[in-house]
């Protein structure tokens, strides 16, 4: 019974050592695809809403242009 019992700590010794040596953590190249992805994102709505912020962009001005300044005493 103890050689088994030997024998199965050890199986679950191996197996934590096996676990810990694992590569954790993202790697240079998934942050990269990850960035990516995103400017690609943006890039992608920015051409798809490119009339609904010309239109905001162009409202703004005329805005802004229409306002008077105040008087200076």
């Amino acid at each position: 019974m103890s050689a088994f019992i030997s024998e199965r700590l050890l199986s679950a010794r191996e197996w934590v050592v096996a676990q810990l040596r694992k590569e954790r953590g993202a790697a240079a190249t998934e942050y990269v695809l990850l960035i990516l992805g995103v400017v690609l994102f943006i890039i992608v709505a920015t051409f798809g809403l490119r009339n609904v912020l010309n239109n905001a962009v162009a409202a703004i001005g005329n805005w802004i242009n229409s306002v008077n300044p105040p008087v200076v005493p």
